[in-house]
């Protein structure tokens, strides 16, 4: 009996220490998220988004079995990539997105759709920086990417943004425009109605983004 008490003692203990380091690393999680969400996304400051990403790297180092800190900090650079002043500037910060998506596909340990959109936005960004001699390689893995994301979760409205934001900057002349991105920013929009996140620190970007579209394209 003393041996069974010190026993159920012992887990005890061990579940509250848990418990203990899990809420500390969402925590964690929820600050740096709740500074990334206030990056203003029409500049993108690559020193803000840096001090962002050295913090996400820094919780991933912390909680190594953990894939939403390296996500996130993808997630820094993707944008990043967006504002960098050359086209070596931002591979150098995609090429680093792709390497901690790499490590999260990894601890993961299944197909996310997460991690396939986020694979998908820096083909996009790749490919806005040079798409007159990037489009049939970016514009592949961009494709690849969405359609095995969609394989996984189809209600994502990430997915639909995307989708929709690639055609908003296409040239009509090309397929695109702000008429054919319309229909699915649309939906993009009814598919973040309907989103219920998993927990407090899972992706919730786009929004925003796709509103905004949404209302360029109406008008």
């Amino acid at each position: 009996m003393k041996k069974l008490f010190i026993t159920s003692a012992l887990l005890l203990v061990s579940m509250i220490s848990v418990f203990a380091q899990n809420e500390k690393y969402v925590q964690a999680m929820e600050s740096s998220i709740s500074l990334l969400d206030k990056v203003d996304k029409a500049k993108n400051d690559p020193v803000e988004l840096q001090e962002i990403a050295n913090r996400f790297e820094r919780i991933g180092t912390a909680e190594a079995k953990e894939w939403l800190p390296r996500y996130y900090a993808a997630y820094c650079y993707t944008l990043m990539g967006l504002s960098g002043n050359s086209i070596a500037e931002k591979d150098k910060f995609l090429d680093k997105a792709d390497g901690l998506l790499k490590e999260s596909e990894t601890l993961a340990g299944k197909p996310s759709d997460e991690i396939l959109i986020m694979k998908a936005y820096a083909a996009q960004i790749r490919l806005a920086a040079d798409g007159m001699n990037r489009w049939q390689k970016y514009g592949a893995l961009f494709t690849e990417n969405i359609d095995a994301a969609k394989a996984v979760n189809s209600d994502n409205p990430r997915i639909y943004y995307l989708e929709g934001s690639s055609l908003f900057f296409t040239p009509e002349e090309y397929g695109g425009g702000k008429k054919v991105a319309k229909p699915l920013l649309e939906k993009s929009i009814a598919k973040f109605a309907a989103f219920k996140p998993q927990s407090s620190i899972a992706p919730q970007w786009g929004k925003m983004e796709a509103e905004w579209m949404l209302s360029q394209a109406n008008q």
